[in-house]
Order: C-alpha cells, then structure tokens, then sequence
C-alpha cells in the first residue's frame, strides 16, 4: 500500500508538470527582426494587436511602441488589471477574462481581475478624468513564478507584498508602462494592448 501511495504521487506531480508545461510553454515562441517596422530604427519589442498571434508581430521601438499603445488605450471600452512591466517573462500581453477563463478553468486570475474591477475608482489618480485600468505593482514577479501567479490569482500574491492599486485613465497608463520600460531598459518579444469591450488582465509572462 504504501509504494502504492508513493507512485501515485509521483504519477500525479508528473502530470501536473506536464499540464503546466503545456499551457505556459507549447508555443514557439516569438523574434524580433532587426529593424522597426514603422520607423526603420533599431526595435526593442514586438507588437501583436492579439496575444499569442506570433504570425503578425511587427518589430517596434520604444517610441512607436508607446504611440501604438496610446492608441490602443484610449480606444479601449473595457476596463483592465495592469500589472507593471518588470525584466524577466518575455511578453506583456492582454487577455480578456472570458477568453481566459474558458482556456484556463483552474486560474484564478480572471476571477481576482473581475472581482476588483469592480470595486475600482472610478477616476484616475494621476489626473483626475475616468478610469478604466487598475494598476498592481509587480515586485516578486519574475521569469520563474508568473506561472504561481496566473495559477493562484494576484490577490493571494502579489497583493501580499505590493501597495494597494491604483486606478488609472489609458493615457496615464501608457505614461506608467512607458516609464517603466525606459527606466527599466525592459525588451519583450510580445506586447500587445488591450482591445474591444471585454474586460481583461495585462500582466509580464511567457507561453
């Protein structure tokens, strides 16, 4: 019985290895070409209108990328947890909620984002005008753990050792990720803005 008990255990860790594997990291992964596709200098990401669509990424800058990300921001009709950009996951990348809860059943990801987009401000805190994004500080997310974090929601982790959110407008949220990634020097193979009506996460991960 108790061998029994002990293949058991070591099947089921195998298998839950092998699921986590799958969802995070089945997918080629993307490259950026040598030049910006909108200016010709050299880029420092890639921008995808969806996540994951590696077919269609164009090769940007920073300065084209943030003017691309304003644009998506300010046409978004949706509201949207922003977690901030750190080094390490080579993506950052929206998700709407419905789309990931039917991808992800066990996640607790959409339902934390659900849960306090609806309690957010409802005014920016950086100017005052209507707010459709909550931004979460990121410190303890890395390369090796955004997995536990999609996994057990950002409440339960990141929460714990982070200030409280705060509500932003799209354009004060373009200014907070943008400052982020020239103080940061940050480079993503992926970035994608958020898109449509549905409300969503963007968080720094890896598929």
């Amino acid at each position: 019985m108790v061998v029994m008990k002990i293949f058991l255990i070591i099947l089921i860790s195998i298998i839950f290895a092998w699921i986590t594997y799958s969802l995070f990291f089945r997918k080629k992964k993307p490259s950026i070409s040598r030049v910006c596709s909108v200016c010709g200098a050299e880029p420092k990401y890639g921008y995808s209108e969806h996540a994951e669509d590696i077919k269609n990424i164009k090769s940007m800058c920073r300065k084209c990328l943030v003017a691309q990300l304003e644009k998506d921001y300010a046409t978004f009709s949706g509201r949207a947890v922003v977690i901030q950009p750190v080094p390490g996951p080579p993506c950052y990348v929206f998700h709407s909620n419905e789309e990931w809860s039917k991808s992800f059943k066990e996640s607790k990801m959409d339902d934390d984002a659900r849960a306090y987009l609806l309690r957010m401000d409802p005014n920016c805190r950086d100017c005052g005008q209507k707010a459709n994004f909550l931004w979460i500080e990121s410190s303890g997310l890395t390369a090796h753990n955004f997995g536990n974090i999609l996994a057990k929601g950002f409440s339960d982790t990141l929460l714990r050792r982070n200030p409280k959110p705060i509500s932003l407008c799209g354009k004060c949220c373009v200014k907070h990720i943008a400052g982020e990634m020239a103080g940061k020097d940050l480079t993503y193979l992926e970035v994608s803005g958020p898109k449509g009506k549905e409300d969503g996460f963007i968080m720094p991960m890896a598929y």
